[in-house]
């Protein structure tokens, strides 16, 4: 395997890690945070590369040192009930900045993946990188954006809301996973 699929392969594990969420009796046997910092080593090994890879490696770092607490804390399970109070609006506010942080770290990574696809010749790899980088912050910006609004709207409605925001995310997160897959593919393929 050459060193810029190893690098994506880094990147999907540590994403995968991130996107998993396997509870036992309330522990996380895959937390964020170990993720994130495999993700770091995957973008470093990128960083001579572009610029981008050095600019999603300082997002990655401030991710994996953030989720940390969320570890002990928790998250809000949406199949108990949404109940707003101080500690859910807390845990909410605390969960759109992750959101949004992670949102920059995928920006500049296919940045960086849409330099290095064009530095090999791969236009069609970095057009389709572009169309997904398009969809991913319509729907992570939207599902951000209209989240909040579930603290004024009825049990209900809030629920049906951050569900239907969950699926959404859970789609355009599957997309990235596959992206990123094609990068180490292909890149396999093309140094090999």
């Amino acid at each position: 395997m050459t060193d810029i699929a190893k690098a994506f392969t880094k990147i999907f594990w540590g994403f995968m890690l991130v996107f998993l969420n396997l509870n036992i009796n309330q522990f996380d046997l895959f937390p964020d945070f170990i993720g994130y910092f495999i993700i770091v080593s995957g973008l470093s090994d990128l960083s001579t590369f572009s610029s981008y890879f050095k600019k999603a490696n300082i997002y990655a770092i401030l991710l994996g040192v953030a989720s940390i607490p969320t570890y002990f804390i928790g998250e809000i399970n949406i199949l108990e009930g949404f109940i707003p109070s101080t500690s859910t609006i807390l845990i909410l506010a605390s969960s759109s900045i992750m959101t949004l942080i992670h949102l920059v770290l995928i920006y500049y990574l296919l940045k960086g993946s849409i330099e290095l696809a064009n530095q090999h010749k791969q236009e069609s790899l970095a057009n389709t990188t572009k169309n997904n980088l398009k969809i991913y912050v319509i729907v992570v910006l939207s599902v951000a954006i209209l989240t909040p609004f579930a603290l004024n709207i009825s049990e209900g409605a809030a629920l049906t809301l951050i569900t239907i925001g969950a699926i959404a995310s859970f789609v355009v997160e599957i997309m990235i996973l596959i992206l990123i897959w094609q990068y180490r593919k292909i890149f396999n393929n093309i140094q090999a």
